[in-house]
């Protein structure tokens, strides 16, 4: 019995697995012939001046639809890690629980440090949440320190 729930699970993931990676390698069709492709020379030969620019964002016309462009931030990146420390510190800064905490925040390579001093176990949690909860950190080191009371 156990054989055949397995058979049959491998005939289901089988086909879509083959499935993905024939859509993973498949060629980009060529591209239609659209009204736009079919301006007269006239509007084609407008002066730059008069056609806006694009977005500086904006991908080229003739890219694959496939293309896969690197995020702006990954784990790790100098550019991640500067967002991710940037967005730790301002939600900390705007919670009214962490009032009379000093936290610094520094990432590096997708890990989160947080030193400092709060008032109570649950500043340092809290703190600790917000780290935890901000896209490309891997791991956070909490090492929040609470004075004696």
């Amino acid at each position: 019995m156990n054989l055949s729930r397995l058979a049959i699970g491998f005939l289901m993931v089988v086909p879509t697995v083959l499935f993905i990676a024939a859509a993973e390698s498949a060629t980009e069709p060529a591209p239609a012939n659209d009204a736009s492709a079919q301006k007269p020379a006239a509007a084609k030969a407008a002066p730059a001046a008069e056609q806006p620019a694009p977005p500086a964002n904006a991908l080229p016309t003739n890219a694959p639809l496939r293309t896969r462009l690197p995020a702006i931030s990954l784990p790790g990146s100098e550019g991640g890690d500067t967002a991710a420390t940037r967005a730790i510190l301002d939600a900390i800064r705007a919670d009214p629980g962490m009032a009379g905490a000093d936290v610094s925040v520094n990432t590096e390579n997708g890990v989160v440090s947080l030193t400092g001093v709060v008032r109570n176990r649950e500043q340092a949690a809290i703190a600790s949440a917000y780290a935890n909860r901000q896209m490309g950190v891997l791991r956070v080191d909490n090492a929040l320190t609470i004075p004696a009371q």
